[in-house]
């Protein structure tokens, strides 16, 4: 009486395996590398970078600009009515029209302000590099962990398929089995409470397949059919061990991108005291000028028109400026001080946040070989219960127990293998080292990927 319904549940198991597997990915998939590629041409927020970065390194043509000579023109034109007397003696009014030309050559000589500006404007080019490599590490952990996220989304609906096809069979055969006399209504309940639960879980897991997607493709700029789906024969934990801390700490320290940026920040602060500091110096110009100027009428000519060229230097001493020059100096001083701050606290965080992602990659690839080892053990449970229920020692309800043991065991493992990857892609990113060589290495554990 029990082998129809033990044929029915194998039938369904079967069923389960072959769902769970497919995972083919179809001619038209994105994968990861794809989707950085993409990615990094249409995201809006390292577009908002690149944008900013080409604004910044501005900074050092203009800087550069002020120290080379300076050429002006100036036109000037208009009419002059002139009354003039002497010892109650008045000539008659005058009216003439006026003009005058210069051109004028100004080449700085010493000026402290100009040359202190031009290290400034290297620090802040040196700060907007960095700023757009942080960005580009971000986008890489952005893409890495949205990627993944939609691909654990789609597993867990695939997972959830299997598991109703299974409970569909069990549930089959503990009717079966109640209608021949050999079941109990209990069975069909519990097996139907569990299947019902089931419905709600594929409903979330479609929800979380629509918001990842969604996210997804934000971030690579066009509609997302299909994801390369990870092969589990090509994913090796041991690929993914950073070895030793200090490595990751040293090369964070003199890489992370963030942390440059703040170093060229406090950089730029400390150039910016010399700045300021050059308005107690003394400036010398070199000036060369002709001018020209036609109207100025006297008693000899009606009008004149007047040629002059010259040739000098011009010295400008500061003698006070009502204390302005030193208060800026004052906060320039207390700015960089408030930079050096940031710079310092930023490398005692980096080691911090190296220190928690390295023992977090560490600690998951031990619990990626704990739940395959465990893995292992819940089918060979299943097994052992399936023949248990054939040999009449165990029931349809021990099997669903031991399935949806197995079931947890094979989503906590699918989790922690992407888990993986995003903690080693975020280390990468700490060092600044997350580029698209890296992507196509993680890209390598995907089906189809070469």
């Amino acid at each position: 009486m029990r082998s129809k319904p033990h044929t029915t549940l194998r039938a369904a198991l079967n069923l389960a395996l072959i769902v769970a597997g497919l995972h083919a990915a179809p001619a038209a998939a994105i994968d990861l590398l794809r989707s950085y590629e993409l990615a990094l041409v249409n995201d809006g927020q390292l577009k908002v970078a690149r944008a900013r970065a080409d604004a910044g390194r501005e900074a050092l043509p203009q800087a550069v600009a002020q120290l080379y000579p300076n050429v002006s023109f100036a036109y000037s034109y208009g009419n002059t009515e002139r009354d003039r007397s002497l010892n109650n003696l008045s000539e008659p009014t005058q009216y003439f029209p006026s003009r005058s030309v210069a051109l004028t050559l100004r080449q700085p000589i010493y000026r402290v302000q100009l040359f202190s500006q031009v290290e400034e404007a290297k620090s802040k080019v040196r700060a907007a590099d960095a700023q757009q490599d942080t960005e580009y590490q971000r986008l890489g952990v952005r893409l890495a962990t949205a990627y993944f996220e939609a691909l654990f989304a789609r597993d867990s609906l695939a997972l959830i398929a299997a598991q109703k096809a299974t409970y569909e069979a069990q549930l089959r055969a503990a009717k079966l089995a109640f209608a021949s006399g050999s079941g109990t209504r209990t069975d069909i309940d519990e097996i139907q409470a569990r299947y019902d639960l089931l419905l709600a879980d594929e409903i979330k897991a479609q929800q979380a397949i629509s918001a990842s997607t969604e996210q997804l493709e934000v971030f690579v700029g066009e509609p997302i059919r299909s994801l390369s789906t990870l092969d589990p024969t090509r994913f090796d934990a041991k690929e993914h061990d950073p070895v030793a801390l200090e490595h990751w700490v040293d090369r964070a320290l003199e890489y992370n991108p963030e942390l440059r940026t703040l170093k060229a920040r406090y950089d730029t602060a400390v150039s910016a005291i010399v700045t300021a500091n050059g308005g107690h110096h003394p400036t010398l110009d070199l000036i060369l000028q002709h001018s020209e100027s036609f109207g100025d009428s006297t008693n000899t000519f009606a009008a004149t028109e007047t040629k002059s060229n010259f040739v000098g230097v011009q010295l400008n001493v500061p003698i006070f400026a009502g204390g302005y020059v030193s208060s800026t100096v004052r906060q320039a001083t207390a700015a960089a001080e408030e930079a050096r701050e940031s710079y310092e606290f930023a490398r005692d965080d980096l080691r911090l946040r190296v220190k928690r992602e390295f023992d977090g990659v560490k600690a998951g690839m031990s619990r990626v070989r704990a739940l395959g080892v465990a893995m292992t053990s819940a089918e060979q449970v299943v097994m052992s219960n399936q023949k248990g229920v054939q040999a009449g020692t165990r029931t349809t309800v021990d099997v669903l127990l031991v399935e949806q043991q197995r079931f947890n065991t094979q989503v906590d493992l699918t989790k922690a293998r992407y888990q993986l990857l995003v903690g080693w892609a975020n280390l990468l990113s700490y060092v600044g080292d997350l580029n698209t060589e890296q992507i196509a290495r993680l890209n390598r554990v995907l089906k189809g990927a070469a």
